[in-house]
């Protein structure tokens, strides 16, 4: 026993050589083992790149390495990322182009004057590319950069700037010709297959609803997990489902009803939340809902497994008809509770408060089954349009302004640190210096979290450099042909190729061959010498590491500020909701919350978990809140609650309208008084549409009331808001947060 013990012993240390051995091998799992669809990308953009240079270098280009470095920058993962950002670079550069000349023609040979209007105009470029999504943002960050590159190349002589503009405009143009040629060999049937992965995206998503509503139905946590995730992905399904219709060339306009689809899921989570949170604040289900519930369920469960079969469009009219049944069902036994309360019989509070939660249970279903109904509808017509369809459905970005202003005042510092260290020094290599100063600082300024975007650029160009080395001073200088070029570019693209369609490389592999055939600098008449070699890319090393300082140094990312910032908007949002002249839209709020959500999900890796779940669930809070203010002044908007009721609820909207972020108790003490007058009012309320109208309203309040209770420190913006991770997440309607110990407040006024 003794002998098998010491050979257990002396293995271990073997074991764990073998563990980590294999887990450092799966790291690099994209590189000897790739997917075929990996190996695919990279083989054809490589070869892509390499004809786009071939190409330039017989065309006598002056500088043929940016057509090759073109190629990998509009190759995208998708046919359709990759045709929507050829076409905005094409657009932008156009436009770079434009403003480049112009640029150089207004000051010729001002450089104390030229800089700070070329920063002026790349701060307005990337501040206004944060209001906008995808390559559309990309558009005005490549119009900074391009103007950039040409000013600051015919900086030395004004009168080459028209003809450097026209060679640069080539090159991208080449790059993109070449990429876009061969990958449409390679993508067959290609509207075809857009349109069928548009489908199938929507009903995945519907199908995750689905599975997060039998969740949240049953009070179990992992619904309510579901939700947050759905909800934080919409967003991207709609990106997605943008480039798809890149790929479709817009032929039908079953992008539209995707996004709409979509739109409807994310209200319908909004819904189902309120709803689970309504069951549970009943403490039971009534008898009324009872039946309608369990339908429900079984509803919710066919259609998770319908959405995820081979064909779920083909399952929607049978679904629809089934909600339409449920639906039925949910407003006959809403007006059963309602007649059961008019009787010539007063009942008891007791009686009454079961009925009253019956048949508001049965309403708050019934909105949701129609909701749900009209995301299914969406998803059939994104198969099948209906007759003479122009149905048009945008989801428009969330704006932060302040972000925005961040974002050109850090560009805008950045060129004047670039221009100042060129003209200081007198560095001969200053103007590339300059020029991947503005690059950088364009490229990542508009980005949410630039800090670390850009130190991946910085890894990929320092990667660049050590192979481009091996390559000017070992293998290039014994060749005479392009195919020997060829040859021995191919491996070190394939290589980067790969790695750019492994999540954990993809930042660093980007700037890798982005950079690789400008470093090589490849030419017909001459090879690169060490002195140059060394000057130029340590021009463009320092240059991009001057852009990652100023983006540390100069109104740098912090996630507790944007946190703090989001909280302070969305309580400002609150405000407005309330006071607006016009009643606000409910998908809007929805769509608006919603994106908040998402960049907190993209922002939750440096967070605890205790601290991510206290965001998201005030993030719900807020939603939550906003819709049923929203609910309450179309309610008073009818005008058909009695006086008493309806100035009570006035009293509370108007409180909600001059509420700055302070401490929201005086304001659930408002909401609750407003609720125990329309309580009160209910049962002696004869009017059965009046007396359904009263039982929303005390819906809507209870909710209020239960939010601002629950989420009190969310709310309150005069302190920061901090949760230590040994706090507990549960489920809505319920604060894990409020528990002495649970949060480190800390006691200094928000200024």
């Amino acid at each position: 026993m003794i002998q098998i013990a010491r050979v257990a012993t002396a293995r271990r240390p073997l074991a764990c050589v073998v563990s980590v051995m294999g887990g450092w091998l799966r790291r690099f799992r994209w590189l000897y083992a790739p997917r075929a669809v990996d190996f695919g990308f990279a083989l054809r953009t490589t070869i892509a790149a390499l004809l786009a240079l071939v190409l330039a270098l017989w065309m006598e280009m002056d500088d043929p390495q940016w057509a090759a470095m073109t190629t990998w920058i509009v190759a995208q993962n998708s046919r359709g990322q990759s045709m929507s950002k050829a076409r905005w670079r094409l657009l932008g550069t156009v436009c770079g182009a434009v403003a480049g000349v112009a640029l150089i023609a207004a000051l010729p040979q001002s450089s104390w004057l030229f800089f700070p209007v070329l920063a002026v105009w790349v701060g307005i470029c990337c501040g206004l590319a944060t209001f906008l999504r995808n390559f559309h943002s990309y558009a005005l960050v490549l119009m900074a950069f391009t103007s950039g590159l040409i000013a600051l190349n015919a900086a030395d002589d004004p009168r080459d700037v028209f003809a450097i503009a026209m060679s640069r405009s080539t090159y991208i143009f080449l790059g993109i010709l070449c990429e876009s040629g061969l990958a449409s060999v390679f993508a067959p049937n290609l509207a075809d297959v857009a349109h069928r992965e548009i489908t199938r995206r929507v009903a995945a998503a519907v199908g995750q609803a689905a599975q997060a509503l039998t969740g949240m139905m049953a009070g179990q946590d992992s619904g309510f997990l579901r939700s947050r995730t759905l909800l934080g992905s919409v967003f991207s399904i709609s990106d997605q489902i943008e480039f798809s219709e890149v790929e479709m060339q817009h032929r039908t306009h079953a992008g539209d009803h995707a996004r709409a689809a979509l739109a409807a899921v994310a209200v319908v989570m909004s819904r189902g939340l309120g709803l689970a949170a309504r069951i549970r604040e009943a403490g039971g289900v009534p008898p009324a809902f009872a039946t309608p519930l369990a339908t429900a369920k079984a509803l919710f469960a066919d259609m998770l497994g319908l959405m995820d079969g081979p064909d779920p469009v083909a399952a929607v009219p049978g679904l629809r008809a089934r909600i339409r049944m449920l639906g039925a069902e949910c407003r006959q036994q809403l007006v059963n509770d309602i007649i059961a309360v008019s009787g010539p019989v007063p009942m008891d509070a007791a009686g009454s408060q079961v009925h009253l939660d019956g048949y508001i249970l049965n309403a708050s279903l019934g909105v949701l089954l129609v909701r749900l109904d009209a995301a299914l509808a969406h998803l059939a017509a994104t198969r099948t349009a209906p007759v003479h369809d122009h149905f048009h459905f945008s989801t428009p970005p969330w704006r932060d302004r302040t972000d925005a202003w961040h974002n050109g005042v850090r560009s805008a510092g950045a060129v004047l640190v670039g221009g100042l260290v060129w003209e200081v020094t007198g560095w001969p290599d200053g103007p590339t210096f300059a020029m991947f100063v503005v690059v950088t600082c364009s490229r990542f300024a508009a980005n949410e979290n630039p800090v670390q975007d850009s130190l991946g650029f910085l890894r990929g160009a320092v990667w660049a450099v050590v192979v481009a080395a091996f390559l000017t001073f070992v293998v290039l200088p014994r060749q005479a042909v392009w195919e020997t070029l060829v040859a021995s570019l191919f491996v070190p693209m394939m290589v980067g190729g790969l790695a750019l369609r492994d999540a954990r490389t993809v930042g660093t592999a980007a700037p890798y061959n982005n950079f690789l055939p400008f470093m090589v600098y490849p030419g017909n008449q001459s090879r690169l010498d060490e002195l140059t070699f060394f000057n130029t890319n340590s021009a463009v090393v320092l240059g991009i590491w001057c852009s990652v300082l100023v983006f540390r140094l100069v109104l740098p990312f912090d996630q507790d500020a944007e946190r703090w910032r989001m909280r302070r908007q969305m309580v400002g949002d609150l405000r407005r909701i309330a006071r607006a002249p016009a009643i606000p839209d409910t998908g809007a709020w929805v769509n608006t919350l919603t994106a908040r959500f998402a960049r907190l999900v993209r922002h939750s890796v440096s967070m605890s978990d205790a601290q991510t779940n206290a965001y998201l669930d005030g993030v719900l809070a807020a939603m939550t809140v906003g819709l049923n203010l929203i609910r309450l002044r179309r309610m008073l908007d009818r005008g058909s609650l009695p006086p008493d009721a309806r100035q009570a609820v006035e009293h509370t909207i108007a409180g909600f309208a001059a509420w700055r972020g302070q401490p929201p108790a005086g304001l659930a003490h408002t909401a609750g008084d407003a609720l125990a007058c329309v309580r009160a009012r209910v049962a002696t309320e004869g009017n059965l549409s009046r007396r359904l109208d009263l039982g929303w309203s005390v819906a809507y309040l209870e909710i209020l009331v239960r939010e601002l209770v629950a989420h009190a420190r969310f709310f309150d913006i005069t302190h920061r808001f901090h949760v230590l991770p040994d706090s507990r997440p549960t489920g809505p309607g319920m604060n894990p947060y409020q528990p002495e110990g649970a949060i480190h407040d800390h006691q200094t006024p928000a200024t």
